[in-house]
């Protein structure tokens, strides 16, 4: 004997569809949460690595002076 799903009665129904459209919005905000969390870690890691750049050059142009010529 084969149990068959049963089919939730209509308040049910509403209810359950109602929970995953709150679920569904809940997820979108998350998501958009991550994201934004994403972008200001990848403008950190930019200007880190902008920093050392300068950082480098400037080591560069100080040991370039006391080079004799």
């Amino acid at each position: 004997m084969t149990k068959q799903p049963r089919i939730p009665d209509p308040e049910t129904s509403k209810r359950l569809l109602a929970n995953l459209r709150r679920t569904h919005l809940e997820m979108q905000e998350f998501n958009e949460e991550l994201a934004e969390i994403n972008a200001r870690l990848a403008q950190y890691i930019s200007q880190q690595r902008l920093q050392r750049v300068r950082h480098s050059l400037d080591v560069l142009e100080i040991e370039s002076q006391k080079l004799p010529e």
